[in-house]
């Protein structure tokens, strides 16, 4: 009887863990630690006025990379909003980006935004995350 009650118990919390690890997957650590390092950024006065005065026309810089990553569209294709976050160098310079929606598309974006220079921003390794749509 006791061992029939710990194997049920033991079948019970192995069900358990599963469905645990089936759950949510958790989002990647790189993109874990731009959301969090952006959401710093734009919480400091100092990159907040940076966000104010320069997010409409840093946005207006990436969509050009954004279209050099993506395939062509087809008509058939649903427009999907995501997040990008841009690691800058504190001359402008774009170091990294991090796309929410999957990693090689950050890949693509940090190649074909090297030549990309934004306006100076108040610190090196200064994260702002940037809400785009494409289709996809």
């Amino acid at each position: 009887m006791r061992r029939g009650l710990r194997h049920g118990v033991l079948t019970v919390v192995s069900v358990l863990a599963v469905l645990g690890s089936v759950s949510v997957a958790e989002p990647p650590v790189r993109l874990k630690v731009a959301q969090e390092l952006a959401r710093a950024h734009a919480a400091w006065p100092k990159g907040r006025d940076w966000l104010t005065k320069n997010r409409s026309k840093a946005g207006q810089l990436m969509i050009p990379v954004l279209n050099r990553c993506l395939p062509e569209p087809s008509d058939d294709e649903e427009v999907t909003a995501f997040s990008i976050y841009v690691r800058l160098s504190q001359k402008g310079t774009s170091l990294e980006v991090v796309a929410d929606i999957s990693a090689e598309l950050g890949r693509c974006m940090t190649r074909e935004a090297r030549e990309v220079e934004l306006p100076e921003a108040p610190r090196e390794d200064f994260w702002i995350q940037l809400n785009l749509a494409a289709g996809l």
